[in-house]
């Protein structure tokens, strides 16, 4: 008998091998609960594809591909699911939602839960409380001088190459203008990007860490051992990631132990002064992450969003001409240097359409927002999604739906005078109104609205050279950007 022992081991391996491929081979499209939703073949056996892409900076427009083929739902892997369906946008980011953020949020900013990464609802509700003071209409208006100061300083050194002849890189510009604001607003000190350019430490090693995060999900516990990886650029990404985090731990506490600090008004004082239900403030690696967050969202999607619209706009004479005589009839003609107070732009109909058509065709932040399909799993306009689930909305993807949207990759701000329901339910450059909305929405739009009227009022502008639309194309590693990095105008002041 014991002799027979390894042959009939070998005649049960020989079954269940074969049986076990087959299975295997089958379940993705023929047992598994998500089967009815439709995909690429591929998309049922491995996520690995899709991780390629996200790393490669076309994820959205990968996802957005497929929603063209197969329609509002689509299997991006094997448990993942994206959706462009008008009637998912309320039940999965909705108040009342219980689909829950994933582990995609765990790994982003050295693994420390701050607004943004927060899956606890409870525990999110509680910080929102506590920081939204932060970002009230009412505390905005305590920024506008420190905008205003920091755009006109942007708007003289623009000019100063100008005079010159010089061509100005809008992006670069942008990218320092938007960094010097939001250090400004953060921690009441400035990087001095304006005049130094992008050689701060800081900010190289906030951005640097940013090539490795839309994907540190997908390697879990291996996170761990980054800096052993085998390949170089994820070893200096960690190690980007790292020293920002050493680098802005130094920074909350020398501003804590300051002696003048009671006298500031920015937004690590006010966080300072936050006290949660109990009365207790935020721990100070708690500050130094929520801080940082802000640097990176309210930085790089401005810069980038900038740089977009001014391109589009330049590339229609027509649209220039309604914006200036808008601007005009708005500021008048005396002075073109002020800074226009945002109390004169908010109501300025064709500046507001163009920033919001700008905000839906170039989205700054316009990949997955995932989810998790909550127990005993869901029903979403007639279709089931089991339990544990992957799933999420684009914004690139529900920005250009043809039927909210007439002639989606048109940049047309007009459509916007005549706003519907479904656009609004559909416009989430910020995410989709509920609990989970950007927190500087209203910071945004006055950025947006101070800098375009500041260039526009002030300024004839002019492509310096031929710019084609594939190097304004997006590249994308959660936040996007024009993949040339480079938008180069001559600026000449008006009379």
């Amino acid at each position: 008998m014991a002799l027979l022992a390894p042959e009939l081991v070998i005649r049960i391996v020989a079954c269940i091998v074969p049986l076990y491929l087959i299975y295997s081979l089958l379940y993705p499209w023929y047992i598994s609960p998500v089967r009815k939703i439709p995909g690429p073949w591929w998309a049922g056996y491995t996520k690995w594809w899709l991780v390629y892409k996200t790393w490669m900076g076309v994820r959205a427009k990968t996802i957005h591909d497929l929603h063209l083929k197969y329609g509002p739902w689509v299997r991006v892997a094997p448990n993942e699911i994206s959706t462009a369906d008008s009637e998912a946008i309320i039940p999965i980011y909705g108040i009342n939602s219980d689909f829950v953020k994933t582990e995609f949020y765990t790994y982003q900013l050295r693994g420390i839960p701050e607004l943004f990464t927060m899956a606890d609802r409870k525990a999110h509700a509680k910080r929102r409380r506590e920081l939204a003071h932060l970002f009230s209409m009412s505390t905005i208006t305590e920024y506008e001088d420190i905008i205003a100061r920091n755009v006109r300083e942007c708007m003289n050194l623009i000019a100063a190459e100008g005079k010159h002849g010089k061509a100005s890189n809008l992006y670069d510009w942008w990218h320092y203008l938007s960094m010097d604001i939001i250090c400004d607003l953060s921690f009441g000190l400035t990087f001095n990007m304006l005049h130094e350019g992008a050689e701060n430490p800081h900010v190289k090693d906030i951005y640097g860490s940013l090539e490795i995060e839309p994907v540190r999900w997908h390697f879990g516990w291996l996170n761990k051992y980054a800096h052993l990886a085998p390949f170089k650029f994820i070893r200096d990404a960690e190690a980007c990631s790292v020293r920002g985090f050493e680098r802005g731990r130094r920074i909350v506490h020398d501003y804590m132990h300051a002696s003048e600090k009671s006298h500031r008004k920015d937004l690590l004082q006010k966080m300072i002064d936050a006290r949660d239900d109990n009365g207790q403030p935020l721990p100070e690696d708690d500050l130094n992450i929520q801080a940082t967050s802000f640097i990176v969202a309210g930085s790089h999607t401005t810069s980038s969003s900038l740089t977009w619209i001014v391109w589009r706009i330049l590339k229609n004479p027509d649209m220039l001409r309604k914006l200036n005589e808008e601007l005009d009839s708005a500021l008048g003609t005396a002075n073109r240097q002020d800074v226009p107070s945002h109390t004169f732009l908010e109501d300025l109909t064709y500046l507001n359409c163009i920033i919001k058509e700008g905000l839906r065709i170039d989205t700054a932040v316009p990949g997955s927002t995932p989810r998790y399909v909550p127990r005993g799993g869901a029903y979403i306009n007639g279709r089931y999604l089991p339990e544990r689930t992957i799933v999420s909305a684009q914004a690139y993807t529900c920005h250009r739906d043809p039927k909210v949207f007439p002639d989606p990759d048109r940049f047309w701000p007009e459509r916007w005078l005549d706003e519907t329901p479904e656009m609004r339910k559909f416009y989430i450059p910020f995410g989709a109104a509920g609990p989970r909305i950007c927190i500087g929405i209203h910071l945004a739009y006055m950025e947006l609205r101070v800098i375009l009227a500041a260039l526009f009022h002030r300024f004839d502008l002019s492509f310096a050279h031929y710019t084609s639309d594939e190097s304004m194309d997006m590249h994308e590693l959660w936040l996007a950007n024009p993949k040339a990095q480079c938008l180069d105008v001559i600026a000449k002041e008006r009379n």
